[in-house]
């Protein structure tokens, strides 16, 4: 069935089946650090969860650099495909893979090289110091396999063969969890344990990867390529808007605890990893969503076939209105629960986080129509607009927010920054759909 959506009749349950994989492949990757901070929160305590949140930039801008790239390039390559240019479309995805691995090992070189200022850099205070260095020295040498993983599952998507991705990141997932429990639990390898966990879970996604296009491609195959500098600048530039998404979580989480640490210390850092990790969980339906979506509407747009891009539109309405809903009703109702997964009730982690998952249940409701628009323009190759949409949301006014509200309403200020971000956010999202709709052929909202 997903094999000729893109040439074939795109309707409704044929739409949905092409997309629900990639929604649960994002849920399934965002369970990844969920795992490690609820074991580390069980197993090793409250500094443990910390310290984890600590360092928890670090990955944010790992997976941020890993899909800005995936996105970029597999949108290009989506394109070139829409055109039946096979030979250009599997240069560009083979060149895409290479750069992608060899980004990872700079990555993984840079961190463990600086890792000491880089750690100073995020805030660790001396009762935190050592067990962030322990965490790092271990996760960076599964960075490499983080690159390669994101790379290959965007194009497994690009292949239409997005089923396959669940394949793909239960396997990372099982093997996570699986390493978390024995690690932590009967080896007693605390931190070091967590890392080691992450780095079999991103071995186990990149080598089914690897796997996929050298057994089962369908379209994309690797071939010799022409080092094109120019596309991979002009794919860092398309891809930059993801980067920004994915990595927004790790900005989030490094500004917060800057701020958080002067207003509640270190139990106050610990109360962030629940309540933003909860918050980049639920998100995860979106941002599942938006990536599905991208190879579809970039191959409709290469096709000049805009009919179907504005039947995506009129999916998306639906689909955006529906879980949007659901996903914030859960996320206020359900503080409490989600809160005693990490402490029991009188706890004050547990206090700090119910509060914090209340506030930022506002969020929630609203946070799905930016992450789409963002996406959205970067399936024409139009970086710019959604690295600003992006900005606005993950960076910008997320900062306004954060340091004014905080300095007037201490932590229930902190709390409010992401609902202030996500809804002074939705004007400009709306001003740039309305804006461009000519020129890239759809109707707003279907």
């Amino acid at each position: 069935m997903s094999e000729d959506i893109f040439t074939g009749k795109l309707t409704g349950k044929r739409y949905m089946n092409f997309i629900w994989p990639s929604i649960l492949m994002m849920v399934v990757l965002s369970l990844y650090y969920t795992i490690d901070t609820i074991f580390v929160a069980r197993f090793i305590g409250e500094e443990g969860l910390a310290a984890l949140n600590i360092v928890y930039p670090i990955q944010g801008f790992g997976w941020g650099f890993a899909v800005m790239f995936a996105a970029g390039t597999s949108a290009f390559v989506s394109i070139e495909m829409g055109k039946g240019r096979k030979r250009e479309a599997d240069e560009k995805f083979t060149l895409a893979c290479v750069f992608s691995v060899a980004s990872g090992v700079a990555f993984g070189l840079f961190c463990m090289v600086f890792m000491s200022p880089i750690v100073n850099i995020l805030g660790a205070t001396e009762v935190l110091t050592q067990d962030c260095r322990i965490f790092l020295s271990v996760f960076v040498w599964g960075i490499p396999a983080l690159f390669a993983g994101v790379a290959f599952e965007f194009f497994i998507r690009s292949d239409g063969n997005p089923a396959f991705t669940i394949a793909l990141y239960i396997a990372g997932g099982v093997a996570h969890l699986g390493f978390d429990i024995l690690l932590m639990g009967p080896l007693h390898m605390g931190l070091a344990g967590a890392a080691l966990a992450n780095i079999l879970g991103l071995l186990a996604t990149a080598l089914m990867g690897l796997y996929y296009f050298c057994f089962k491609g369908r379209n994309l195959h690797f071939r010799r390529f022409p080092l094109d500098y120019k596309y991979i600048g002009h794919s860092i530039i398309n891809g930059l808007p993801e980067f920004i998404n994915e990595s927004s979580a790790g900005i989030m989480v490094f500004c917060y605890n800057l701020v958080v640490i002067e207003l509640a210390g270190e139990i106050g850092v610990a109360s962030v990893a629940v309540v933003l990790q909860m918050h980049y969980l639920f998100m995860s339906v979106h941002l599942g969503y938006q990536v599905g979506s991208m190879p579809l509407i970039s191959y409709y747009y290469g096709a000049h076939d805009y009919e179907k891009i504005n039947k995506i539109m009129a999916y998306t309405k639906k689909y955006i209105i529906v879980s949007s809903l659901v996903l914030g009703v859960v996320f206020l109702v359900g503080a409490p629960l989600i809160s005693w997964i990490y402490a029991p009730p009188g706890d004050e982690l547990y206090e700090l986080s119910v509060t914090g998952l209340r506030l930022c249940s506002v969020s929630i409701f609203v946070v799905g129509i930016n992450v789409f628009v963002s996406g959205f323009f970067t399936c024409f190759g139009n970086g710019l607009i959604s690295a600003t949409i992006s900005l606005s949301r993950g960076l910008v006014m997320l900062l306004v927010g954060l340091f004014t509200l905080s300095h007037f309403f201490g932590m229930a200020g902190a709390w409010l920054a992401l609902p202030f971000a996500d809804i002074t956010t939705l004007a400009l999202s709306f001003g740039m759909l309305k804006k461009y709709s000519s020129r890239y052929h759809y109707r707003i909202l279907g």
